[in-house]
């Protein structure tokens, strides 16, 4: 998009994988999905963004608002206020959008305590989200916005993953309670980096439970999705791609924050286009 653009900052960047997912579809259905990912993306923003509760209540809050604007064409942030006429005419989009917002702690992440739960809120979340993008792209059949789901809560959970060790230096444990009881482990030792056998063996099971996710989310895709299709498959191949490479690091998270250059991820999603399904990561 051009530099000119006034919500050239918001959008996704060049060299995002959100970015060239999109590239494959025409510029009437990826623009809204441009504009629906820098929406989510700073609504989620908030919690990290705010330190005091009641500042972040508020302004979720007030995207509440805006979203309930949207039906009456009365959106005041310029975000909302261009996408609008590609929401007004998907029934019930601005309702997920809402149940989506509903996920987003007003503070710091609260400890999940097993992976269904885990899973749950990362559904009600991203996948609402994803359910909604999918529609935009022109894609209305039950089980396509159900895989989409699935998708974007099992790319949500690799991202959690990825950024374990940036979470740790920001005093947030996001992963689930359950996974490091069964390696012997308490939160403080990742709060404190702590790494030890015990860490890399629970991130490599985080890994595998992702690799399952991203697997299960693949066997939901329909056989036909027209254009829309291309935008999953391109984020599920640069799901496993990245998943791949975490593995090839012996999962050293807490070192280091991996991400796949912008060159490989365009090549990921061209290549993705011509590929049914996306390569699966190692077998859990």
């Amino acid at each position: 998009m051009p530099a000119t653009d006034p919500l050239h900052e918001l959008l996704a960047p060049r060299g995002s994988a959100w970015y060239y997912a999109t590239l494959h579809l025409p510029p009437r259905q990826r623009r809204p999905l441009l504009l629906l990912q820098a929406w989510w993306r700073a609504v989620s923003a908030v919690p990290a963004t705010v330190s005091d509760p009641l500042v972040a209540a508020a302004k979720l809050g007030w995207w509440q608002a805006q979203l309930r604007a949207v039906d009456e064409a009365a959106a005041e942030h310029p975000l909302l206020r261009e996408l609008q006429p590609a929401l007004q005419p998907l029934a019930g989009a601005t309702a997920l959008l809402r149940q989506a917002l509903d996920s987003v702690p007003t503070g710091a992440p609260p400890l999940r305590e097993d992976w269904p739960q885990l899973h749950r809120e990362l559904l009600g979340g991203s996948g609402n989200v994803a359910r909604v993008a999918l529609r935009l792209a022109g894609c209305e059949q039950p089980a396509a916005l159900e895989h989409a789901a699935e998708l974007a809560a099992a790319l949500d959970l690799l991202r959690l993953l990825r950024d374990v060790g940036r979470d740790a230096r920001r005093q947030q444990v996001r992963l689930p309670r359950s996974l490091l009881r069964a390696h012997g482990l308490h939160e403080q030792q990742l709060l404190d980096l702590h790494d030890s056998p015990q860490l890399r063996a629970a991130l490599r099971q985080a890994a595998q439970v992702c690799n399952q996710r991203l697997q299960a989310a693949e066997s939901l895709r329909p056989g036909a999705m027209g254009r829309a299709g291309r935008l999953t498959a391109s984020l599920s191949a640069m799901g496993f791609a990245l998943l791949r490479e975490i593995e090839a690091a012996d999962d050293t998270l807490l070192q280091q924050r991996i991400s796949l250059p912008p060159l490989r991820l365009l090549w990921v999603a061209w290549r993705a286009r011509w590929l049914r399904r996306a390569p699966a990561a190692r077998a859990s």
